[in-house]
């Protein structure tokens, strides 16, 4: 059986390196993007205990260029089974027009990014009949005060991949959108919550891994995951 390889961006912490975990432990090469060189040698080590493979790759998912380049690395090979795009950039605050060069940067890393980086690894993926993972999250259909950016990218974000998803489908190509409430992170503010009533890294990356390993006969399109019991104290 043939090792099957996944491009992970945000690889570095949280739920990127829960999933490059997940997969190394079913034996997956992972191609682990993120920014900081230190954790995403971590990142490895830890895939490595798991029992996978894998290599990293530094980009900034604001420069259209990085993410060119990350994508022919990731592509090099031509197939490509899955890619889990777990980075993104959080934009908090009031509409102003202070806010107009924080909102651009938020356009190309969150959203100019999950479109560039999908066309330029998509003939691979279909080349394997693969699957693609989008993290969301709750600002793709609510509106959150002083979240205005944010939830138009995600808006548009989760447009984007269900609109992929009808082009792709007959090309056996899986698109699943995963809409996490809190998650035991580092990113996640903890004032006033209980991290171990929060969604866990590995509940979060098993579902991840389930809906990239079901057959193409069938695709988990979205699933939302909430805490049990509420984290809040």
């Amino acid at each position: 059986m043939m090792t099957k390889t996944a491009l992970i961006t945000g690889a570095s912490s949280g739920i990127g390196r829960g999933t490059a975990i997940k997969l190394a432990s079913e034996g997956w090469n992972i191609l682990a993007h993120g920014r900081r060189e230190d954790a995403l040698k971590e990142t490895l080590d830890l895939v490595k205990d798991a029992g996978g493979s894998g290599s990293y790759f530094t980009a900034e998912m604001g420069d259209m260029d990085d993410v060119a380049a990350l994508a022919e690395w990731a592509t090099q090979s031509g197939k490509l089974d899955a890619l889990v795009h777990c980075a993104a950039k959080f934009s908090y605050g009031l509409v102003s027009t202070d806010r107009f060069e924080d909102w651009d940067n938020s356009i190309d890393q969150v959203l100019r990014a999950t479109i560039r980086i999908t066309a330029h690894v998509l003939p691979s993926i279909k080349a394997t009949e693969g699957a693609i993972v989008y993290i969301c999250g709750p600002t793709s259909w609510l509106g959150w005060k002083n979240h205005s950016i944010h939830c138009s990218l995600r808006h548009a974000q989760v447009g984007f991949a269900k609109a992929l998803f009808e082009e792709v489908r007959e090309d056996g190509v899986r698109v699943t959108l995963v809409h996490p409430g809190f998650v035991n992170t580092p990113a996640v503010n903890d004032k006033g919550k209980d991290r171990s009533k929060m969604i866990q890294l590995e509940d979060i990356s098993h579902m991840i891994s389930t809906a990239i390993a079901l057959p193409n006969t069938t695709c988990v399109t979205e699933f939302t995951l909430r805490p049990q019991r509420t984290p809040y104290v």
